[in-house]
């Protein structure tokens, strides 16, 4: 690395830590504002700052993207005000080398974020949850979990629970179609025997019947084997990158979802990427007046706008309205479209 790039390099590095910090301290203060009376009555500084540290994992790839959004703007702010890029180019250093420490961070933002996307944010996740459930809110008294079993003909089986010494699922439903479900008190799973047996159907008016009773009544037709596993339903969005993978070619009664968070996480490392084709051909612009406080905040707004749409765009591909692909890439191309024009024009 050059001593030009190391220098670029050296004030992006000691800015972007700068404006981390400052973010993840005003995060901290703002949600203690609100919650820190009932956590310093129940729990020690060490869990309250675990806590943070994990709320701060399962939110990484928002933090880093728009603290490299802040870092980016005022160093790159910082040398066209000051002239050094102007005597950069005059020995003979283009634009786009000049942004080449800004990639080099980027993809180090992205490797960051995969990482933490396939170890560390899933168990982050359910810690914050836990904590939050524990000493944030009420408990319920009757809180149930789900479960469920994707089974091989690509219907579901969703239980609040299971008894291990009578191997029998507790308080079962069968999705086989969104207007065909059975639901069973218990399910003994030796025999597939289910007690108190009601069958739903979907009406004409697009409500569920009860259409048939059973006292027990037998699921022969149930395409259950020994080796089917009970797992307690893990959201899709705290699956890691390598699970999805996996089960977007294995469980194509879910492969929508699946796929469309698959896509949203691949997508999320990418981000520092899009904010620098982006925001560089407008700041490295000359001018004799550069109002950077309005471009700083309308590229904190264009951000947040585009993460919003992101995020929309994922409840379109889970619900089947648009193909992940395009639900979830569409509004990426868009972007791109309107902003590599001026970045390819960079010299």
């Amino acid at each position: 690395m050059k001593i030009w790039q190391k220098h670029i390099f050296s004030k992006l590095l000691k800015t972007f830590f700068f404006f981390l910090i400052c973010l993840f301290v005003i995060f901290v203060i703002v949600d203690l504002s609100a919650h820190g009376i009932r956590f310093f009555s129940k729990v020690g500084y060490a869990e309250i700052f675990l806590y943070y540290l994990n709320t701060f994992s399962a939110n990484l790839e928002l933090f880093l993207s728009l603290v490299f959004l802040l870092s980016a703007l005022r160093v790159l702010f910082e040398l066209t005000s000051h002239r050094e890029s102007v005597a950069l180019q005059m020995a003979g250093i283009s634009k786009k080398k000049l942004l080449a420490p800004f990639f080099f961070f980027a993809s180090i933002l992205a490797v960051l974020c995969v990482i933490n996307c396939q170890w560390f944010a899933p168990h982050a996740g359910d810690f914050s949850d836990g904590f939050k459930t524990a000493y944030k809110a009420k408990k319920k008294p009757h809180e149930k979990k789900l479960y469920t079993v994707s089974l091989d003909d690509e219907t579901e089986i969703v239980y609040h629970r299971f008894d291990k010494e009578k191997k029998e699922l507790i308080d079962v439903f069968w999705v086989r179609s969104p207007i065909d479900i059975w639901h069973m008190k218990s399910l003994q799973l030796d025999g597939l025997e289910g007690r108190f047996v009601d069958h739903l159907t979907r009406n004409s008016s697009r409500l569920f019947e009860k259409t048939e009773s059973f006292q027990t009544r037998c699921f022969k037709e149930l395409p259950w084997n020994d080796e089917t596993i009970l797992n307690k339903f893990i959201p899709y969005d705290r699956r890691p990158l390598s699970t999805l993978f996996m089960q977007a070619f294995s469980r194509p009664a879910d492969e929508r979802i699946i796929f469309s968070h698959l896509y949203y996480k691949l997508l999320e490392p990418l981000l520092p990427f899009i904010i620098l084709i982006g925001i560089s051909p407008i700041v490295l612009r000359y001018t004799r007046s550069r109002p950077a406080f309005l471009i700083t905040a309308i590229a904190i707004f264009a951000f947040l706008g585009f993460k919003s749409v992101i995020d929309g765009m994922l409840i379109l591909g889970e619900n089947q309205v648009l193909p992940s692909y395009i639900a979830i890439f569409s509004p990426v191309v868009i972007l791109l479209s309107a902003t590599m024009p001026s970045f390819a024009r960079l010299r």
